[in-house]
């Protein structure tokens, strides 16, 4: 039997949930809906334009950055596992191969080890030299949404688009796993925390550059995280 991915927030359901059951829970968001026959994702969901193993080192259409410092681990997800030492910029974990324009993301986190009041992760959006978006959340059950401009130095800046806010659909804490999606489609961006719609916003600094998947420790903590179920699909017309 396929996998299935949940309507809602995308995350990807274990065979045992679905094997022989006509409904179906979602771990992440907790959305329950009835199992179609075909285990074909719903019509709001683009169809599946990249995935990600992370059991395996070879995964086409990504380019792995600081190999280094990665594991990769086989089971039911798979998962990517990184330690990152202290530092004043973020990490590249992965990046995507080609430029995207419209599209719709998703990753689990799990944060494991680190300064619980300081340690981020999530994805950097149309990103290239010139800048690009961000969309980060943290340990402590809040998120953040920017973007990186060049300033005067010709150097990047951070702006905020939405300062750090908690919010009531993430769970906090080491060793909880969280599930970001973001939608870019034109103008218009939409920012999903385990399958609740947190924020949705318009902005056209940036239309086109390359996905990446980054983690942010701090000056004074080190940083130990875990990814699975990386999506990326069409954005829904």
């Amino acid at each position: 039997m396929q996998a299935f991915n949940c309507p809602n927030c995308g995350a990807a359901l274990p065979k045992k949930e679905i094997k022989g059951a006509d409904l179906a829970s979602c771990e992440f968001c907790g959305v329950s809906f009835r199992v179609p026959k075909s285990l074909t994702p719903e019509p709001d969901m683009g169809d599946l334009i990249l995935g990600a193993d992370f059991g395996s080192k070879t995964m086409p259409g990504w380019e792995v950055v600081n190999e280094e410092l990665l594991t990769f681990h086989t089971g039911n997800p798979s998962e990517l596992r990184g330690v990152y030492k202290p530092s004043l910029n973020s990490y590249y974990v992965l990046k995507s191969s080609g430029l995207l324009d419209d599209f719709d993301a998703g990753v689990n986190l799990k944060f494991i080890a680190g300064d619980r009041d300081s340690v981020r992760a999530g994805f950097y959006l149309r990103f290239s030299d010139r800048g690009g978006y961000a969309a980060l959340v943290s340990v402590l059950g809040s998120y953040t949404i920017g973007c990186y401009k060049k300033d005067g130095k010709n150097e990047l800046q951070w702006e905020d688009l939405l300062p750090w806010t908690n919010h009531t659909a993430l769970r906090a804490g080491m060793n909880m796993t969280n599930r970001l999606r973001v939608l870019c489609k034109g103008r218009q961006f939409r920012v999903y925390l385990n399958g609740a719609l947190a924020a949705s916003f318009q902005d056209d600094q940036f239309m086109r550059g390359k996905l990446y998947l980054a983690v942010a420790p701090t000056a004074k903590s080190s940083l130990e995280i875990a990814f699975s179920d990386l999506q990326l699909r069409e954005a829904p017309r």
